[in-house]
C-alpha cells in the first residue's frame, strides 16, 4: 500500500472535528452544526471556516435549541447530587444490584436514646442544665464549632448567659433559643452517645423558634437561633428536613435585611434591619446560611434560596478563626448552581483555583474537598478529563481529607463532612479507575469503617453497607473482565497460530480509520492521554522503526 500523503492527512484531520469538539476531545461528525454541539448546546464552528453539510434531523437547530438549557440543568442537577452520581455508577456496573437513589452517609445520622429514657418536652433552659454545665457546653461550642461557623458575638453571649441564670424565674426570651442551640451543639461535640439533656435542649430551642408570631421583620436573635438549628440538623437530621429548615433560614435573613450592606429602603418595602447590628456578625451569619443552603440544595437536587444582592462580602480574619476559609468557597460553589449558565471551559480553572486555596483546619479542608468532588462529578458527566498534574493534586487532597476525617472522629467532632466526604471520595476513586486511585481505596474504606464503628447509627450502617456493595460490584466486573481476557489468550496461544502467514508489509490505516480511532480514544477515559500523533506520521504508517 502506498504511503499516504502527510499533508493531505493532516488537512483532512483538521476537517474532522469542530473547535468545541476538538477542545473537549469529543467525537464530531463534521456537520454544521455537528451532532455533539446540537445535543450539548455548544456554538459549533470550524477553524478553516469551510462550509459543512447540514446535519439531517427531524427538527431544525432552531427548534432544538430550546431543549438545550433544560438538558443542561438536568445534567448539572445530576452532577451536583452525590446520590444521583452513585446511582448512575451502580447502574453502569450492575443494574440489578445498583444502590437505590439515596444520600448515603450524608451525615452521621440521628443517635438513638437508650430505651426507657422518658418523653421529650420543651422546658426552660434553666430547668434543663446547671450554670456550670451550660458554661462547659458553651466552651465546647466556642472551641470546636465557632472557629468554623463564627457568627455569634462571644461577649454578648456570655452576658446573656450570666443574666439568665441570675434570674431563673424571668420569662423565656428569644435569646434562650441561642443558649439552647449552643448547648445542644456542645453536647453533640462532647459526647458520642445521645443524652436526654441534649434532646431536651433541641426541643426547647425548637419550641421557642416556632413560637415566634412573625409580626414585623425578624430580628438578629431569631435568625441566629435558626442558624444554630440548621447547623445541628445538618449534622444529625434527614436531608429534606434540613433543606426546609435551611430555606426558612434564608427567607428569614432576607426578611430581616441582615444581608444588606447599606440601609437602602423603598417607600413600601423596608429593606433595613429592624435593630442595630454588627455588620461583621451579619456577614458571617449570612455567609454560613448561604453555605448550608447551597450544599443541601445541591445534594438533593432542589432549588436554593438566593438574594438579588448576591453573596455577602468576605468576613474579616481574626486569630484562631477560619470562618473566612470556609466562606471563601462560596463564589465557586454558587457558580455550580444549575440555573447559572457556565461553559465547560470554566470548570477546570475553577477546580485549579479551589485546589490552590488556603485551608488550614480539618472542617475547612473537608469543605474544600466537598467542592472539589462536586466539580469532578460535573467534569465526569460532561466526559471531560483533567491533566495528570491536576489529578495528582486531587489525590493529594483526598489523602489529606481522609486523614482529617479520622482526626475529627478521634476528637469527637462529628461534622457532617466526616461521613459525607469519605463516602464521596470512595465513589470518585472507583469511577476514576486508575492504579493511583485504586491504591487509595483501602484508606477510604478504612475511614468509612472508622466513622461507622464510632457512630453506630442506622445512617452510618447503611452507608457502610453501600460502600462495600459498590466495591464488590467493581471487583465482580474486574473478575469477569479478567476471565474474558484469559479466554481470548487461550484461543490464541503464543507462537502457534499465524506463524506461516506472518505480515510482510507494513500496515497503513486509511484516513477514515484514523478518524474512527481518534473518536474512540476521545470517548474512552481509559485510553485518554495516549498520544496518537506518532501513528499519524508517515514513517510510522510506513512501518519505519518497527520490527515485523
Amino acid at each position: 500500500m502506498p504511503e499516504p500523503d502527510n499533508h493531505l492527512l493532516k488537512r483532512k484531520r483538521a476537517r474532522v472535528a469542530c473547535e468545541p469538539c476538538r477542545q473537549r476531545k469529543r467525537k464530531c461528525n463534521g456537520a454544521t452544526p455537528c451532532a455533539t454541539c446540537t445535543d450539548w448546546g455548544y456554538t459549533c464552528h470550524y477553524t478553516d471556516q469551510t462550509p459543512r453539510r447540514r446535519h439531517p434531523s427531524h427538527s431544525s437547530p432552531a427548534t432544538a435549541k430550546p431543549s438545550s438549557p433544560a438538558a443542561g440543568i438536568a445534567r448539572s442537577l445530576e452532577a451536583n447530587s452525590a446520590a444521583a452520581f452513585v446511582r448512575k455508577m451502580g447502574l453502569k456496573v450492575d443494574p440489578a444490584k445498583a444502590p437505590k437513589l439515596a444520600l448515603f452517609g450524608w451525615n452521621i445520622g440521628a443517635r438513638q436514646l437508650p430505651s426507657g429514657m422518658g418523653t421529650i418536652s420543651a422546658r426552660p433552659i434553666v430547668d434543663l442544665i446547671s450554670l456550670a454545665d451550660m458554661k462547659r457546653l458553651a466552651g465546647v461550642y466556642f472551641d470546636k464549632i465557632d472557629p468554623c461557623y463564627g457568627f455569634i458575638d462571644r461577649r454578648i453571649f456570655d452576658d446573656h448567659l450570666e443574666t439568665r441564670w441570675q434570674s431563673p424565674l424571668s420569662s423565656i426570651s428569644m435569646y434562650d433559643s441561642i443558649l439552647a442551640g449552643v448547648a445542644a451543639l456542645g453536647s453533640l461535640f462532647s459526647q458520642r452517645s445521645m443524652s436526654i439533656t441534649e434532646l431536651h435542649l433541641v426541643e426547647s430551642a425548637r419550641s421557642i423558634l416556632d413560637g415566634h408570631d412573625g409580626s414585623g421583620p425578624p430580628f438578629l436573635e431569631l435568625v441566629t437561633g435558626w442558624a444554630l438549628r440548621v447547623v445541628y440538623m445538618r449534622m444529625t437530621a434527614a436531608p429534606h428536613a434540613t433543606w426546609i429548615a435551611s430555606s426558612t433560614l434564608m427567607h428569614l435573613i432576607e426578611a430581616s435585611g441582615l444581608h444588606l450592606e447599606s440601609s437602602i429602603s423603598y417607600d413600601t418595602v423596608p429593606l433595613r434591619p429592624a435593630t442595630q447590628h454588627d455588620p461583621e456578625i451579619s456577614r458571617r451569619l449570612v455567609g454560613v446560611a448561604h453555605h448550608l443552603n447551597i450544599w443541601t440544595s445541591f445534594d438533593l437536587g432542589l432549588s436554593r434560596v438566593s438574594f438579588r444582592t448576591g453573596l455577602p462580602l468576605p468576613p474579616a480574619s481574626k486569630p484562631g478563626d477560619y470562618t473566612p476559609e470556609v466562606l471563601s468557597l462560596l463564589p465557586a460553589s454558587a457558580c455550580l448552581d444549575p440555573e447559572i449558565s457556565q461553559t465547560d471551559s470554566d470548570l477546570e480553572p475553577t477546580l485549579t483555583k479551589v485546589l490552590h486555596g488556603t485551608h488550614t483546619q480539618p472542617p475547612s479542608v473537608m469543605a474544600q474537598t466537598n467542592l472539589v468532588l462536586c466539580i469532578l462529578r460535573r467534569l465526569r458527566i460532561l466526559n471531560l478529563s483533567i491533566t495528570p498534574q491536576i489529578t495528582d493534586q486531587v489525590l493529594a487532597l483526598f489523602g489529606k481529607a481522609l486523614s482529617c476525617a479520622r482526626t475529627m472522629v478521634t476528637d469527637c467532632c462529628p461534622w457532617h463532612q466526616v461521613a459525607n466526604v469519605p463516602m464521596q471520595i470512595l465513589y470518585v476513586l472507583l469511577e476514576m479507575d486508575t492504579r493511583a486511585s485504586l491504591a487509595m481505596l483501602p484508606e477510604a474504606m478504612q475511614t468509612v469503617t472508622l466513622v461507622a464503628s464510632t457512630y453506630d447509627t442506622a445512617t452510618m450502617r447503611e452507608a457502610y453497607s453501600t460502600a462495600r456493595l459498590l466495591v464488590s460490584l467493581y471487583q465482580q466486573r474486574r473478575s469477569e473482565d479478567t476471565r474474558v481476557l484469559a479466554e481470548v489468550l487461550n484461543l490464541a496461544p503464543g507462537g502457534q497460530v499465524g506463524e506461516a502467514s506472518a505480515v510482510t508489509e507494513p500496515f497503513s490505516p486509511r484516513v477514515e480509520e484514523l478518524s474512527w480511532l481518534e473518536g474512540l480514544v476521545a470517548e474512552m477515559p481509559s485510553l485518554q492521554g495516549i498520544e496518537l500523533e506518532p501513528w499519524l506520521q508517515g514513517e510510522v504508517l510506513a512501518g519505519e522503526g518497527w520490527e515485523c
